[in-house]
């Protein structure tokens, strides 16, 4: 630790050079008022989180939000992730609908078998309501046990009628943005979609 006075080193208690007090952030004698928050659930951004979902589910209602997004959780027949046939175990709606924002963007990939779409997106604007162990869950931050495989789904709506069905992966960790009301999550675009009738691809 430097001496702010001097510039001489020193502990908590003392500069070693010019005799000056120092002190951490938040210690004893420190002025600045520095410390944890008391009641993390009475915070402003807590309170307001309801509000936020009611004025956020106004992009749903006008439609300016024409998909919809899932977890989605497969039990595999054969024992193990791939084996036998899937079966949908669990389908979660994130609510109000998040934002989907294009970042590598997914973009479609001429291979031998026709085209298929690779690269990523993120998504905004999930609830802050959700608690960090429900975002664990709905996200798959914990790995299913076999035979289960999550995914998440994203669906256009029905304006159109019945519409393909994506699937992506999550990459990275869910990232609580509490400056803007979110959790932040950035999705990998996978094989193997659903089709159009929610029904699940074939065996591997």
């Amino acid at each position: 630790m430097s001496c702010g006075a001097c510039g001489g080193s020193g502990t908590a208690s003392g500069c070693s050079s010019c005799g000056s007090r120092l002190f951490l952030p938040g210690q004893p004698g420190d002025d600045s008022g520095a410390r944890p928050l008391a009641d993390p659930c009475l915070s402003l951004v807590e309170s307001l989180g309801e509000t936020v979902d009611s004025l956020r589910q106004l992009y749903t209602d006008f439609g300016l939000r024409p998909y919809r997004v899932f977890s989605v959780v497969y039990e595999w027949s054969g024992g193990d992730v791939g084996r036998g046939l899937p079966r949908v175990i669990s389908e979660a709606e994130l609510l109000p609908t998040p934002y989907l924002r294009e970042t590598s963007g997914v973009a479609g990939e001429l291979r031998s078998a026709g085209l298929v779409e690779r690269g990523s997106v993120r998504l905004e604007q999930v609830s802050p309501r959700y608690t960090e162990d429900q975002v664990r869950v709905l996200f798959f931050a914990l790995p299913l046990p076999p035979p289960r495989q999550g995914f998440i789904e994203v669906r256009i709506d029905s304006r159109d009628g019945s519409t393909e069905r994506r699937r992506f992966i999550v990459r990275g960790i869910p990232y609580r943005d509490a400056d803007g009301f979110q959790w932040r999550v950035t999705l990998l675009r996978q094989d193997e979609d659903r089709t159009r009738s929610g029904l699940p691809a074939g065996p591997r």
